[in-house]
């Protein structure tokens, strides 16, 4: 095993409380450099135990590119270069997909199992590049951006990438065909109007039994970037939305020309009952769901 290796292994092995503590004396430089390779670390050992030989090294490829970033990964201008960072980048997609897999565990959940993936609103492949370790897997991805779309599919290999419109139906999916379907970041964005056939067309796609995870604008954002008259509306009409033209709308939004859409907990609760059964919603960055489709649906 490379010194590299060993070195990560007994990262991803430090309780969580303790790495804390221990980031906290490290010196800025060094901060993101460990948290990646902390979490990548933890990713490859969990998808190792969980897939054995159904697991394959993949190399990781570049990261998006400055302008996909921009427009999908940041909520304020200060915190660009953070977002920018090709080790905040990496950290982030192999932390979700290891905290994503662990949390559907309980449920029945199982990596071996899965023959297909699809993403989305996928950006610059953040995520779903890292599923190219499981073995015989189709992974199938798609985004609203044609240049987004097409920065993947010159620099991420072993997806299939799709140009999705502002409404569905995916053309590129038939019914019943995904077993996972993830959708980071998406549901923040898409106006009220369409949110429920959106949902549906998630529900269409997934095999019965399929799981869907994705997140929505919780109380963090809420308080980041509603002013109190804007809490009252969302309070009273049981939601909220911000276009790209007001000041108050996240800097991704503002470029890309989309909606933060915002709502109470029992209206999110309610639209994603309409087809899902919901597993689990879990007050977060991103508040998260984990929803299943039942396995009773035809």
């Amino acid at each position: 095993m490379a010194r590299s290796s060993k070195f990560e292994s007994l990262l991803a092995k430090i309780p969580d409380k303790h790495f804390d503590r221990l980031e906290d004396r490290l010196p800025g430089s060094k901060k993101s450099s460990w948290r990646f390779r902390r979490s990548r670390a933890m990713f490859n050992r969990y998808m190792r135990e969980k897939l054995g030989g159904f697991m394959v090294d993949v190399d990781l490829g570049p990261k998006g590119s400055e302008e996909i970033i921009m427009k999908t990964a940041v909520l304020v201008k200060e915190e660009a270069k953070w977002s920018l960072d090709e080790n905040n980048y990496f950290e982030q997609g192999f932390r979700q997909l290891f905290t994503w897999f662990k949390l559907l565990e309980p449920f029945g959940f199982n990596p071996r199992t899965v023959g297909s993936v699809f993403e989305l609103g996928c950006g610059s492949a953040r995520l779903i590049r890292h599923l190219r370790c499981m073995r015989g897997v189709r992974l199938a991805a798609s985004d609203l951006v044609p240049e987004q779309v097409e920065w993947c599919r010159t620099n991420v290999p072993g997806v299939e990438f799709f140009v999705n419109k502002l409404k569905p139906p995916l053309s590129f999916a038939e019914d019943n065909t995904f077993d996972l379907a993830f959708a980071a970041s998406v549901f923040t964005h898409i106006p009220l109007e369409t949110q429920q056939k959106w949902i549906h067309e998630m529900y269409r796609i997934l095999r019965p039994g399929g799981f869907l995870v994705c997140d929505v604008l919780g109380h963090y954002h809420q308080g980041r970037m509603l002013d109190a008259e804007d809490m009252k509306k969302l309070e009273r009409d049981g939601n909220f939305t911000l276009t790209a033209k007001d000041a108050k709308a996240s800097l991704s939004t503002q470029l890309i020309g989309s909606w933060d859409v915002f709502m109470k907990r029992s209206e999110f609760l309610r639209v994603f009952r309409k087809e899902f059964e919901v597993l689990d919603y879990l007050p977060t960055l991103l508040n998260l769901f984990l929803l299943r489709k039942p396995t009773s649906a035809k």
